[in-house]
C-alpha cells in the first residue's frame, strides 16, 4: 500500500515519527526507513544479551494499513526466527499489535515490544506449537532450537545497518573526505615528486596522466 492512501494528518504523523526515531538512539534497533513509501517500515532487532537470539539479527517489517491509527500495524520477521509468537511465515503475534492495541501508541512502542518479546516469550498467544512446547517443557531444548535458527539464518550483520549509519552521519562523513584530502601531506607526497620527473623526462601528454595514477595509489 502507497502512503497516498493515508490521510494528510497520518502521513505528517507517521513522518514525525520516523524523523524522532532517526535521530533517537534505541538499543538494539536499527530503523531502516523507506522514504518512498512509509507505510512500508523496516528495522533490524539484535538479539538481546542472555537470550537464544544473542548475536543474531532480525529483520522485521510494520506494514500501516489504510485504517492506520485506528487499525494496529501489521508484524512480521523477515528474518527467521524460531519463536512461539512467531509463525513459520514470520507474522508475530502479540497483544500490543491486537486487544491492547490504542490509537496512540507509536512506532517507537511498537518496535521495543517486538524486542522485549526477544526477552521473554508468551507460551500463551502462541503461533509456533513446537516452540511453545519446547519453552513450556523442555527449556534447554528450545534455547537449542532457538540457537540453531540464529546461527543459520541471523548470524551475519545486515548491511542495512551501515548504510542507515552512514547516512544518519552524513554530515560528519562530508568532512572528513574534505580534511583528508586537503591534508599537504597526502597530497604533497603522492603528487609533487613524481610529476616532477615525468615533466623532466616525458613529453606533455604524459605529464597529464601521471596525476591519475597517483590518484589511484590513494
Amino acid at each position: 500500500m502507497s502512503s497516498e492512501n493515508l490521510p494528510p494528518d497520518v502521513i505528517k504523523r507517521v513522518v514525525k515519527e520516523l524523523k524522532e526515531l532517526n535521530s533517537s538512539t534505541l538499543e538494539g534497533i536499527t530503523l531502516l526507513p523507506c522514504e518512498e513509501d512509509i507505510t512500508n517500515i523496516e528495522a533490524v532487532v539484535t538479539g538481546p544479551a542472555g537470550t537464544p537470539y544473542e548475536g543474531g539479527y532480525f529483520k522485521a517489517r510494520l506494514i500501516l494499513s489504510s485504517d492506520f491509527p485506528r487499525s494496529p500495524p501489521k508484524a512480521n520477521f523477515i528474518t527467521k526466527i524460531f519463536h512461539p509468537n512467531v509463525s513459520k511465515k514470520g507474522e508475530i503475534c502479540v497483544n500490543t499489535l491486537k486487544k491492547d492495541w490504542a490509537e496512540d501508541l507509536g512506532l517507537k512502542h511498537i518496535l521495543l515490544t517486538i524486542k522485549c518479546l526477544l526477552i521473554v516469550p508468551n507460551a500463551e498467544s502462541s503461533l509456533n506449537e513446537d516452540a511453545s512446547r519446547l519453552l513450556l517443557e523442555n527449556y534447554e531444548d528450545y534455547c537449542k532450537h532457538a540457537k540453531l535458527f540464529t546461527s543459520i539464518h541471523a548470524s551475519k550483520p545486515i548491511v542495512d545497518i551501515n548504510n542507515n549509519n552512514n547516512n544518519n552521519n552524513n554530515s560528519e562523513n562530508t568532512a572528513t573526505p574534505t580534511s583528508t584530502t586537503s591534508t599537504p601531506s597526502i597530497t604533497t607526497a603522492s603528487t609533487s615528486s613524481p610529476v616532477k620527473k615525468k615533466t623532466e623526462t616525458t613529453t606533455s601528454t604524459t605529464t597529464k596522466a601521471q596525476p591519475k595514477k597517483s590518484l589511484k595509489r590513494l
